[in-house]
């Protein structure tokens, strides 16, 4: 009830919207939350306008002559005549509709703009039909029209269902070879790798690590060319496995599988070259300052991992370098696949601190090296 005292209703003589005034608004001007009309809204004692009005001469003429007035043409519809009443409603408001003859030339300006666009668009398409007019010669004879084959680039993009389709056979066929012969016709560069996994493996043998479960990480991971898929092994557990995209299709990267490199982690620890040499590695930043890399306002410490997380070290590189720029991990990223190339200092302290000398590449799989 205390709320009701103290607001009134209104309504808008215009267009006859009701709205709720404040009642100590009484005798101050308002604008209607409709029509956007100023009016006043009456004070005690005032009395209000009516919301019907009497029905003027001319109305009684129209309904006798059956003719409307033309002030009549712009007002609501009201009762009907003869029905008794003595009241039309107001005057309506003003309405942003066209009048008829507005209306009617802006139909034919739209038809004629219409007929104008549909003439440009047929003759475009008809000049990129017939094409450029022929080159004469001297002798008055057309030039004969050449047509040159261009080589469009397949697009490279491919969704990950159809990667895991065709990585699963060659996958199986990898990990069920017993010899090297056979593994080499499902592996990256088999003219360079063949030397290497006769090495490796002594006799050309190879005991089949045996495929139990593909994609067992369920998470492809894809890197430019290069394609990562965890599996399930009889004799090795789970591991990753890479594979790399060639004109040949998917390729499986035995240097990743089999962890090679030109010099072993354990004799790059114990030797301690001050040589650098090609490690794959995953990279995260770490706080770790000692012995000759103390110095935390020139050096950047960075831990690198192993592949198969075996062997762990520090790295340092210096501070704020383009190289250091260049290794850090985005922010949403706790580590990142890196090939890099890692050596120890001239006079080392420790034998699991080194020197990051160069950026390799981003992921574990190089340019093809010739053989």
């Amino acid at each position: 009830m205390e709320g009701a005292r103290r607001w009134a209703a209104y309504v808008c003589p215009d267009c006859r919207f009701v709205f709720r005034v404040p009642r100590d608004h009484d005798g101050k001007g308002i604008v209607c939350p409709s029509c956007r009309r100023l009016m006043k809204v009456p004070a005690s004692g005032d009395i209000p306008p009516l919301l019907l009005a009497p029905v003027k001469q001319e109305f009684s003429e129209y309904a006798a002559s059956n003719e409307a007035p033309k002030s009549l043409s712009r007002r609501r519809r009201g009762r009907k005549a003869g029905s008794g009443d003595d009241y039309s409603w107001e005057q309506a408001p003003r309405s942003s509709r066209l009048i008829p003859g507005d209306n009617r030339k802006m139909q034919i300006m739209l038809f004629a703009g219409g007929l104008l666009l549909t003439a440009i668009i047929v003759g475009v398409l008809m000049s990129s039909r017939m094409g450029p007019p022929p080159v004469i010669r001297d002798g008055g004879k057309p030039l004969e029209k050449k047509v040159v084959a261009v080589e469009v680039a397949p697009s490279t993009q491919r969704s990950e269902a159809s990667i895991l389709k065709e990585a699963e056979p060659l996958v199986k066929k990898f990990l069920e070879a017993s010899t090297v012969d056979e593994m080499l016709g499902v592996v990256r560069n088999p003219v360079v790798a063949e030397a290497r996994m006769r090495e490796f493996y002594p006799g050309g043998k190879i005991e089949p690590a045996g495929l139990l479960k593909f994609n067992s990480g369920s998470r492809m991971v894809t890197k430019g060319k290069q394609v990562s898929v965890a599996v399930i092994t009889r004799n090795q557990g789970e591991k990753l496995l890479g594979l790399v995209e060639t004109p040949q299709g998917l390729k499986i990267d035995w240097e990743i599988w089999a962890e090679w490199l030109e010099l072993p982690w354990e004799k790059f620890l114990l030797t301690k070259p001050s040589t650098s040499h090609v490690f794959r590695v995953i990279l995260s930043p770490v706080d770790y300052y000692n012995f000759g890399f103390s110095d935390d306002s020139k050096w950047q410490s960075y831990r690198l991992e192993s592949p198969g997380r075996e062997h762990g070290i520090s790295g340092y590189v210096e501070k704020g370098s383009e190289l250091d720029m260049r290794l850090r991990p985005n922010v949403d990223q706790e580590n990142v696949m890196l090939t890099l190339a890692l050596k120890f200092p001239l006079d080392p302290q420790s034998n699991s601190q080194v020197e990051i000398e160069r950026f390799v590449c981003e992921g574990w799989v190089a340019e093809e090296e010739s053989p």
